[in-house]
């Protein structure tokens, strides 16, 4: 069965209307030439407006045939199972991919070929394919069977950002196919965590990593499984962000000197208050000019990023206070509460979080590497939700966390006399206290633009990357490397854009939006890379793209569309014309 279609260089009305009474004219002014071959002459004219035609509508024929199904081969897949089908279906026509094992009269397809096949499709076994060959399918009408996944990483989740000099959690699951397997996480010195699991089938891990120096670096993670498998994992370190930090405070403890001192040593811009009087506050400054803070603005709470308070200095704000400190929170302000005041009534307009009182006045705190300590805490123990993000936790009892209010976040630490590990020269077990907590629950800086990948890692050669950017209002300008991409605005969510490009070669690379040189890197991983994690997540898109009917009835229409060539329609104008010009000198 055949039929015609047209892709026009403009709309059909607009081709009919510019041509269709030209030609009526025309022929009419043809009609009235006393010229010899009259007859021929018309037909020369009905032969320009087909050519015309053909060459604004470029037409094509659409050629629909029956074929046998087909049986697409990928990495990793059952044999057995392929030569089930093979029985079963003797009609089958095989192909695979490259990375595919040999199977006998098969022919090795691209993945960019894939989409042309459509319908034709009726299995996919193995690995099967990723989500940018899916996407571009226009018939999806196959089932998928996969095959078994090999020892190795099936799921990675690392906490970002990753900063320097705070504790970040690196989640996953290991897929066991041995009993018992020792996974490290190696960095560029050495080996910074390591775990042992044991069974069989999916075992979840963490690792915890707490970098000293910002760039891009090489972690991997390593096993010593019959496969020894080494994955390379790319992190991102950024550098500590400078905020600026203002103290409430009743009265000056060592405490609060001692964290001060901390933040001043970071390059924090801190402003401190504490009273001396009713009526009277004393002020410290560092790293920024000085300001009267005798009453809370707007203006201060705007220009400030994160606010430390203690519940004396919360319980006598002013009503005014209060609401524009909350305002400010809404809006993006941190705050963190240190001596959370034990009745909730207290608080509660700020974080909104249940308590109760309990005996424990202390808490063993331990970092890895380090010695634990025992140090006071509030006899207080703040009951879980999921709402809640807890930094320190300590046999189950949460320690410090925060939560979010509105655009900002609001945090709270119950440990005291931290000064004492500080004191005792081990900086960086001071810092594990203090620096996630606040720079988590610090103000997100306002950036014109927030880009990302959205492709699962990892990333292969050649292999197409969507990337999302969501915009403050102005469109973006996106570049990878010289190439400027096309980008497009999401239909349904305002100043969402879209693009795509193509994975180069295997290491770093750089997305660079023009408009505030906003720079986003990503890695490209060895073929042989995380051959587990790609088999996860290949499987799961698959398998959720897969024809939810019967696919038994193999048999399956294929489309041809072949255009007409243009030449055809150049040529016949030519003839034509030429003709006509020819009658009058005959």
């Amino acid at each position: 069965m055949s039929s015609w279609t047209v892709d026009p260089v403009f709309p059909v009305w607009i081709i009919a209307v510019g041509l269709i009474p030209s030609f009526a004219f025309f022929l009419w002014k043809e009609s009235k030439s006393n010229q010899r071959f009259l007859v021929i002459r018309l037909i020369a004219q009905i032969i320009i407006l087909i050519s015309l035609l053909g060459i604004l509508t470029r037409p094509s024929l659409k050629k629909e045939t029956k074929t046998s199904g087909l049986l697409l081969l990928t990495n990793n897949y059952d044999k057995s199972t392929a030569d089930s089908l093979i029985n079963k279906y003797s009609d089958l026509k095989v192909v695979r991919t490259a990375d595919a094992t040999l199977f006998t009269n098969s022919e090795i397809v691209e993945p960019i070929d894939i989409p042309a096949f459509g319908s034709e499709i009726k299995f996919i076994i193995g690995e099967g394919i990723s989500s940018d060959v899916l996407d571009l399918m226009p018939e999806k009408n196959f089932k998928f069977i996969p095959g078994k996944n090999k020892s190795g990483v099936v799921q990675l989740v690392i906490q970002k950002p990753v900063r320097v000099n705070q504790k970040n959690n690196i989640n996953g699951i290991f897929h066991l196919t041995n009993s018992k397997v020792l996974v490290k996480l190696v960095g560029p010195s050495g080996v910074e965590d390591s775990i042992s699991l044991k069974g069989r089938g999916p075992i979840p891990f963490s690792f915890s990593i707490k970098p000293k120096q910002a760039g891009l670096f090489l972690y991997s993670i390593e096993s010593n499984d019959y496969s020894k498998s080494k994955e390379t994992l790319p992190i991102e370190i950024l550098p500590e962000r400078k905020l600026n930090i203002l103290f409430l405070q009743k009265f000056p403890t060592a405490e609060t000197r001692c964290l001060k001192n901390f933040l001043i040593e970071k390059g924090h811009a801190i402003a401190l208050r504490y009273q001396t009087s009713k009526t009277k506050f004393n002020y410290e400054y560092a790293n920024t000019p000085s300001e009267g803070i005798d009453y809370i603005t707007s203006a201060i709470a705007k220009a400030k990023d994160l606010v430390f308070l203690d519940s004396q200095v919360l319980t006598e704000l002013s009503s005014n206070e209060k609401i524009i400190l909350s305002n400010a929170v809404k809006d993006g302000l941190g705050m963190i509460i240190l001596d959370l005041p034990e009745k909730e009534k207290r608080f509660n307009q700020f974080l909104s979080i249940k308590i109760k009182i309990t005996g424990s006045d202390t808490a063993h705190i331990s970092f890895e590497n380090s010695k634990t300590y025992v140090l006071p805490v509030q006899t207080i123990e703040i009951m879980s939700d999921q709402s809640l993000q807890p930094e320190l936790v300590h046999k189950k009892r949460i320690i410090s966390g925060y939560k979010y209010s509105g655009a900002g976040k609001v945090g709270f630490q119950l440990l005291r006399e931290t000064y004492r590990v500080r004191l005792e020269g081990n900086m960086d077990d001071y810092s594990s206290i203090w620096s996630s907590l606040i720079d988590r629950t610090a103000r997100t800086k306002n950036k014109q633009f927030d880009a990302g990948i959205t492709t699962p890692f990892p990333y292969y050669q050649d292999q197409s990357l969507e990337v999302r950017i969501l915009s403050s209002g102005t469109k973006p300008t996106l570049y990878d490397g010289d190439i400027q991409l096309p980008i497009s605005e999401d239909v349904v969510i305002d100043d969402l854009w879209k693009g795509r490009t193509w994975a180069g070669k295997s290491g770093w690379h750089k997305l660079l939006i023009k408009e505030d040189s906003t720079e986003l890197d990503y890695y490209v991983s060895n073929k042989n890379d995380w051959k587990s994690l790609r088999f996860m997540n290949y499987s799961n898109v698959t398998r959720l793209a897969q024809s939810k009917t019967d696919t038994t009835s193999l048999e399956a229409i294929k489309i041809d569309d072949t255009p007409i060539s243009l030449f055809v329609f150049f040529l016949m104008f030519l003839i034509a014309s030429g003709f006509l010009w020819l009658v009058p000198k005959i």
